[in-house]
């Protein structure tokens, strides 16, 4: 499935209003006559799983909303409609700290609707061509996640071409990552609290320095304020 993710900072004292519109457009009648669905999240503060906690990308991050399309939909196809939606929301942001990314989504694993989601913006290595980091990313690396208790696992596979043409017509940053992990969870002390990850998060750790250049990426958590999907029970 198709997916564009957009990392948005508010300008000074805007952040209360970019929410409100982040979620006004979700229920645009655009999203629903492409079968598109929409999440608006807003990271957490003292958030145990931001890494580097500290980063610039961080620093006044207000809202992340993802745009996703289903199969055998483009969202590139429905830009035209899309851009004059985005546009009370671009008003309202800080456009050369705020990122946008589009890929395409893999879910491994799901249990319905989650309240907390966990993106980790991968950078592969240097020594990596793409084909081989991916190739690695999804028949390697993907155990990891498969065999992680309470949190639903997903891919998201980044198209850098089309982020830069999407960046470029908003006016906006391309997100600087080759993937992008995510977990999703109903609460996450359980997740930190459980024997499972006390046993594998050292050896996904190990196995990441395999193919990931982990200081020039970036993880941390989201409450999801929005989700327009229907999951199946």
């Amino acid at each position: 499935m198709a997916k564009q993710f957009f990392y948005l900072h508010a300008l000074t004292g805007h952040a209360p209003q970019l929410l409100d519109v982040a979620l006004a457009l979700t229920s645009s009648v655009v999203l629903e006559n492409h079968s598109l669905h929409a999440a608006v999240m807003i990271p957490r503060d003292k958030d145990p799983l931001a890494a580097p906690a500290d980063s610039s990308f961080l620093a006044g991050l207000d809202v992340v909303l993802e745009i996703v399309a289903p199969a055998g939909v483009s969202l590139r196809a429905c830009q035209r409609e899309l851009s004059p939606l985005l546009s009370p929301l671009l008003a309202l942001v800080d456009r050369e700290r705020s990122r946008v990314a589009c890929g395409y989504h893999r879910c491994f694993q799901e249990s319905g609707q989650k309240p907390l989601r966990y993106h980790y913006l991968m950078v592969r290595r240097h020594d990596f061509s793409q084909a081989d980091y991916l190739d690695y990313y999804v028949h390697s690396h993907s155990r990891f996640g498969v065999a992680t208790p309470l949190a639903d696992y997903y891919q998201n596979y980044i198209d850098a071409q089309a982020g830069v043409r999407l960046a470029e017509a908003l006016g906006l940053k391309p997100v600087i990552a080759d993937s992008i992990s995510e977990l999703r969870f109903l609460r996450l002390e359980d997740y930190l609290s459980s024997d499972v990850i006390a046993e594998i998060g050292p050896a996904a750790s190990v196995d990441e320095e395999r193919f990931v250049d982990r200081v020039a990426s970036q993880s941390f958590t989201m409450d999801v304020v929005q989700d327009t999907r229907a999951y199946s029970l």
